[in-house]
């Protein structure tokens, strides 16, 4: 048995009280394994450098002693691979390197010619195919003082101290539901959450000793619940059926008020594309008519695009938001961010010689004052084409970025800086849950 701190659930422009009871025992792993595969997804080459105690160095059958600016650098060579330290070179009989220390060391690892990366705890490399793969392991609590600061901002403590709270009890709770029985988690945003190691580490780590051990549990089992947060929702909550069919008690469709007006571009973004390219990507000729399909929320889950030709196509509104989203280039106003958007079109018009109202391109006095000719015009991030040709515009103006399902980081963020307290930013976004002490 242990005790837990219960949210009570109050309307939530109230501060949450908070009452004392038992729950069922809920297990939580000192020590996590991290699968770097975000930060280093096909390293050949590596190099590593002691930055804070001692840590032993382990292959084959040698171990050594590593003190504080000594390095060492892993190689191959063929089918060779070899330990580069202190200028021996050691070819491996087995391709795995232990880097191991008992006084809290910390070390950095890079690839040739890229960026220092810093990190608390144990390495482990291994090989696999022609790569290295990296597994950090260190406490708990010291992974998420790296995953806290990339998921909001260490800048957001100034004025959003709160919100880093509230961040590091849903950053745990979802280590403690997405680590494999072994432990194990990867760095990577687009499997778990992000992860960047001690490189990060400041003002949010505050936040993480602040609220040391707590977590969120259903209010009946007392178990942890699935954790989802996203960076902004555009003003309004998503279901979690909605985004992955499972329905869950703790996730509601609702109006948020808090992440109205904050965010910059991802508050409100505008993507434009020419009715020939819209057709391209999905195989029609140039499209005539879009129609949505919108849960509560306003959020897209269908698509209708008909062509001049009569032709229909039907997609999901996650398979259109992902022909468009901007993967690989710098997010920005002109970017599709997610499900939530309206749409409009835009007849070619003769004297309709620039393009106008568009986020890209300045207007004054109700005209652009640059732009290209409407008739060169492909989408926001496809450039222009050589030839000018007959076709409208259809706009797409979106809100929020992500899923939208759990809390929106930004909103918690604005009910910080309001003057909510973590509690209750984590009472309004979780629903049906209590706050837990491990």
């Amino acid at each position: 048995m242990k005790m837990i701190i219960k949210v009570k659930q109050v309307v939530f422009f109230f501060i949450s009280a908070l009452i004392l009871v038992f729950a069922p025992k809920v297990c939580y792993a000192e020590k996590v394994t991290v699968d770097l595969v975000w930060k280093f997804p096909q390293p050949g080459w590596l190099e590593m450098e002691v930055r804070q105690g001692v840590y032993q160095l382990s292959y084959d059958n040698v171990k050594t002693n590593l003190q504080a600016g000594e390095n060492l650098k892993i190689g191959q060579s063929g089918l060779a691979v070899f330990v580069y330290q202190n200028q021996n070179l050691s070819v491996l009989d087995k391709p795995l390197i232990r880097f191991t220390t008992q006084n809290n060391g910390i070390f950095r690892v890079r690839e040739p010619g890229k960026d220092w990366i810093s990190y608390r705890g144990n390495l482990v490399v291994t090989k696999e195919g022609l790569n290295w793969k990296l597994a950090n392991t260190l406490d708990s609590e010291d992974y998420l003082k790296g995953v806290v600061p990339v998921e909001m901002s260490n800048a957001w403590a100034a004025k959003g101290f709160e919100a880093l709270k509230a961040q590091a009890v849903a950053a745990r709770t979802y280590l403690l539901k997405n680590m494999d029985a072994n432990g194990r988690i990867t760095d990577s945003p687009d499997i778990h959450q992000a992860y960047w190691g001690k490189t990060v580490e400041g003002e949010a780590s505050r936040a993480v000793d602040a609220t040391q051990g707590e977590i969120l549990v259903d209010s009946e089992s007392g178990q942890a619940i699935s954790i989802y947060y996203s960076s902004h929702n555009g003003g309004f909550s998503e279901e979690a059926q909605h985004v992955w069919q499972n329905s869950d008690p703790h996730y509601v469709s609702q109006p948020d008020p808090f992440s109205d007006g904050v965010g910059g571009y991802v508050n409100h973004w505008r993507f434009w594309v020419a009715a020939d390219v819209l057709g391209n990507s999905f195989g029609l000729s140039t499209v005539k008519d879009v129609n949505l399909k919108r849960y509560l929320s306003g959020r897209v889950y269908e698509v209708e695009l008909i062509d001049w030709l009569g032709q229909k196509k039907t997609v999901t509104g996650g398979e259109f938001v992902r022909k468009f989203y901007p993967y690989g280039r710098e997010l920005s106003q002109d970017s599709f961010l997610g499900r939530l958007f309206q749409v409009d079109y835009f007849l070619p018009k003769p004297l309709r010689d620039t393009l106008h109202d568009s986020p890209i391109f300045p207007i004054r006095n109700g005209y652009a004052v640059t732009g290209p000719d409407v008739s060169l015009f492909n989408s926001s991030n496809g450039g222009l084409t050589e030839q000018p040709r007959e076709v409208g515009l259809f706009v797409f103006d979106g809100r929020g970025w992500g899923h939208g399902v759990g809390m929106s980081q930004w909103g918690a963020y604005n009910m910080a800086m309001k003057g909510y307290t973590y509690t209750s930013i984590l009472s309004f976004y979780y629903k049906n849950s209590d706050l837990a002490r491990i």
